[in-house]
C-alpha cells in the first residue's frame, strides 16, 4: 500500500514538460569572409523532430548539425533542453538573414547577418594555422583521360574534428581513391602536420573547366581559452584550397577503334591445359586479360574475338577490377572461353590487337597478341570422313543422253528412283526418335565431341574445377542444342534444385577471388541422378545417349 501511495505521490508530482521556448544565437556578427561562425539553436525541451536547415546552404557553406540533449535538476527542479549545432561560412560578402526557426509551432527570431571583406593581416593569421593546397598532376588533359587530384590540409596545433567538402564539377567525374594519409611537412622553415586526399578525375567531354577549392570546416583546441590543456575549449576554423583550371581536348580524329588513353597497355592470355596441342572436339580454356594503368575499370574496351573455321568458342561474361598500387590506379578485364577446334590438322588463331593513346607520347600505341598456332590431334571418338571422296559423275548430261537413246530406259530408271526415294522416307518415319531434343542432339552433335560421362567423373572426384566446368558446358550444348552462356544459364534451364547449388559452387570456386577447397563428388552425384530420371517427368533432362 504504501508502494502505490509513493508512485501515486511521485507521478502527480513531476513535472509536465512541454516546449515553449526557441532560442538561436550567432557567436560572431558581424562576419569576416572566409571566417567561421557557430549557429546554436536551443529548445527547452526534449525534441525528436529536427528544423530544416537546408534554407541556409544558399548563402553559406553548412557543416552540421551536431545534436546534443541535457537534463538538469536544480533545487529539486528539473529541465531538459535540445541544441543543434552548426557551422556557418559565408560565400560571398554582403548582408545576409537567418530566417526563422519553427518546431511544434514555437518559432525562434531571425537574424541579420554582415559579411564583409577581410583584411590580409586577419588572412594571413589564419593561414599560419590552417591552410588547404589543391593540385592536378595535369591540367592539359584528353577527354576520358584519367588524372590525379590531390588535397592536402596544412595545421598547427590540434585539429579536433573537420569535414572537408567533396569536389564537383559537372561534366567532370570525380571519386576518392583509397584513404587519407597523414605526415609532416616544412613550409616556410615551420613543421605542419597533413592529411592528404586523393581523387581520381575523369573530364567526360571537351572544354574548359574551373574546379572551385575544398573547404575544410572544423573545430581546433584553442589553448589561450584555458590554463590548462585539459581545460581548453575548442573554436571554429575553415579554410579553403585554390581553385584549378583545367583545359580538355576532344579525342584526336584519326584514332583507330574504341577511344582507350593510359599511361600503358598489355595483352597477355592463359591457356588450361597449357598446352600447344588440342584434341579434335575436346574443349580447352583460353584466358585473354587486359592490364591498364592511368584508367579506370569502366574505361576498358571489350574485345572484338573472332572465331575461324572449324573452330567455336564459348564465351563467359567478361569481368573487371581495379586496385590502387603505389599512387596508381591499375586495372585489368578479363576474358574467358572455352575452345573446341571440330577439324584436325593446323589451326591458326589470328593476332589480337588493341589500339591505345600513349599519354606520355602523345601518339598511337597497339597492345598485341601474336598469332597462335595449334596442333588439332584426331579424335579416334569421333566419326571421321572418308579419305576417299566419293566422285558423283554429271547426272544431267548423262540422263539427257540416255534419253535421247532410249525414252522407256529415262521413265524406267526414273521409277526405280522414285520407289527407291518414298522407301527412305518411310524408313526414317519408321525408326524416328520419339523425343523431340534427342533430334535437336542428333542434328547438333555432327561435329562437337560426343560428352563421355567418365570424363566428368573423373574431374569431380579429382577436384578439377575447370575440367567440371567445360565438359558441362559441352555436355549442354548436346542436350539443348546449343551452349549456355554460363553455368548459372545452366542452372536455369534444368530446373533442379540439388543441381543447381552444385553449379553455383562451382561457378564461385571459378571466379571469386577467394577461392575455396571444392569438392566435386557431390556435384557428380546430383548429375547422375538428374540424368537417370525417367522420361515421363516434366523436370527431367533428355537421356545423354538416346536410343
Amino acid at each position: 500500500m504504501v508502494k502505490q501511495w509513493l508512485c501515486l505521490f511521485l507521478i502527480v508530482s513531476s513535472p509536465v514538460w512541454a516546449l515553449t521556448e526557441l532560442k538561436v544565437s550567432l557567436d560572431k556578427n558581424p562576419l569576416l569572409l572566409g571566417e567561421t561562425a557557430v549557429l546554436e539553436l536551443v529548445a527547452d525541451d526534449q525534441v525528436a523532430y529536427q528544423p530544416d536547415f537546408s534554407v541556409l546552404d544558399k548563402d553559406f557553406i553548412v557543416q552540421g548539425p551536431s545534436l546534443g540533449q541535457q537534463m538538469q535538476i536544480v533545487n529539486g527542479k528539473a529541465s531538459r533542453t535540445t541544441s543543434w549545432r552548426l557551422l556557418l561560412k559565408a560565400k560571398r560578402s554582403g548582408t545576409f538573414r537567418i530566417p526563422a526557426f519553427e518546431i511544434e509551432g514555437i518559432s525562434s527570431t531571425a537574424i541579420e547577418v554582415e559579411v564583409v571583406e577581410g583584411s590580409a593581416q586577419s588572412q594571413t593569421a589564419n593561414d599560419a594555422q590552417l591552410f588547404l593546397q589543391s593540385s592536378l598532376d595535369s591540367t592539359q588533359l584528353y577527354v576520358q583521360q584519367l588524372a590525379y587530384l590531390e588535397v592536402k590540409i596544412f595545421f598547427q596545433g590540434d585539429l579536433q574534428r573537420g569535414s572537408l567538402s567533396e569536389p564537383k564539377v559537372d561534366g567532370l567525374s570525380i571519386e576518392q581513391l583509397g584513404k587519407d594519409k597523414e605526415g609532416t611537412e616544412l613550409v616556410n622553415g615551420e613543421r605542419y602536420r597533413t592529411f592528404t586526399r586523393k581523387y581520381r578525375l575523369i573530364p567526360e567531354r571537351s572544354g574548359t573547366f574551373l574546379l572551385p577549392g575544398s573547404t575544410l570546416s572544423g573545430e581546433m583546441l584553442d589553448r589561450n581559452s584555458g590554463r590548462y590543456d585539459y581545460f581548453a575549449q575548442t573554436k571554429a576554423v575553415s579554410a579553403t584550397a585554390n581553385d584549378l583550371s583545367i583545359e580538355v581536348a576532344a579525342k584526336p580524329d584519326n584514332f583507330p577503334g574504341d577511344w582507350l588513353i593510359a599511361d600503358l597497355v598489355s595483352l597477355n592470355e592463359e591457356w588450361s591445359p597449357a598446352s600447344d596441342k588440342l584434341t579434335q572436339g575436346e574443349p580447352v580454356t583460353r584466358t585473354i586479360t587486359i592490364t591498364a594503368l592511368d584508367v579506370a575499370e569502366h574505361q576498358l574496351p571489350d574485345l572484338a574475338l573472332d572465331a575461324p573455321e572449324g573452330v567455336k568458342l564459348y564465351k563467359e561474361q567478361p569481368h573487371a577490377k581495379q586496385a590502387e598500387r603505389n599512387g596508381t590506379l591499375v586495372s585489368q578485364k578479363v576474358f574467358s572461353m572455352a575452345v573446341v577446334a571440330n577439324k584436325a590438322g593446323e589451326l591458326v588463331l589470328p593476332e589480337v590487337k588493341l589500339p591505345w593513346w600513349n599519354k606520355k607520347t602523345n601518339s598511337v600505341n597497339y597492345a598485341t597478341l601474336p598469332e597462335k598456332r595449334l596442333t588439332v590431334e584426331v579424335n579416334p571418338e569421333l566419326p571421321q570422313q572418308s579419305a576417299t571422296a566419293v566422285v558423283v559423275p554429271p547426272v544431267q548430261s548423262s540422263l539427257t543422253q540416255t534419253s535421247e537413246l532410249n525414252p522407256w530406259q529415262w521413265n524406267y530408271t526414273s521409277s526405280v528412283l522414285s520407289l527407291l526415294w518414298l522407301s527412305s522416307v518411310g524408313l526414317l518415319l519408321w525408326f524416328r526418335p520419339t523425343r523431340a531434343v534427342a533430334a535437336k542432339m542428333t542434328a547438333h552433335s555432327s561435329g562437337v565431341a560426343k560428352a563421355n560421362p567418365k570424363k566428368l567423373q573423373q574431374a569431380c572426384h579429382s577436384n578439377n574445377a575447370t575440367a567440371a566446368r567445360q565438359w558441362l558446358m559441352l555436355w549442354a550444348q548436346q542436350q539443348f542444342g546449343k551452349a549456355p552462356a554460363s553455368l548459372s544459364e545452366l542452372a536455369i534451364w534444368c530446373e533442379d534444385n540439388a543441381f543447381a547449388e552444385q553449379l553455383q559452387l562451382l561457378n564461385q570456386q571459378l571466379y571469386q577471388k577467394e577461392q575455396q577447397n571444392w569438392q566435386g563428388k557431390t556435384l557428380w552425384i546430383c548429375w547422375s541422378k538428374l540424368s537417370l530420371e525417367k522420361p515421363d517427368n516434366k523436370n527431367a533432362l533428355p537421356e545423354l545417349y538416346p536410343e
